[in-house]
């Protein structure tokens, strides 16, 4: 599913950065996961293993992905992978949940690269 410059200038405003709320439904974690460039989604993985303590059974459970996967994303395995839109949706909600003003300043960084980005152009 995609999102337009719309749907991300309302999941911005209203929802994460905008106003602080306890959780994160599935269409906006969704909306946010496809906003993220492929480089930056190893460092949301990151908060979500280091708020489990550097567990990777407990990061695992926390994302509903197996440890295989896990392995696989921080790179301690032969095959190295990216998290699709949906799994990094599941990431955003439990680093939202486990460390929400951690994850709020990641997304306002990705907020000014963004700008950035758009006045350059």
């Amino acid at each position: 599913m995609k999102y337009n410059n719309e749907t991300f200038k309302r999941v911005f405003s209203t929802g994460i950065i905008g106003v602080c709320v306890s959780y994160i439904d599935d269409e906006r974690a969704l909306a946010l996961a496809s906003f993220v460039p492929k480089n930056e989604r190893l460092k949301l993985l990151e908060i979500v293993f280091e708020a489990c303590g550097e567990n990777i059974s407990r990061t695992a459970k926390e994302i509903k992905i197996t440890r295989a996967q896990l392995y696989r994303y921080l790179g301690r395995a032969e095959r190295v992978d990216i998290p699709s839109d949906e799994i990094l949706a599941r990431i955003i909600k439990a680093a939202y949940k486990l460390r929400p003003v951690k994850t709020r300043d990641f997304f306002r960084f990705l907020l000014r690269q963004f700008r950035v980005l758009i006045t350059r152009l």
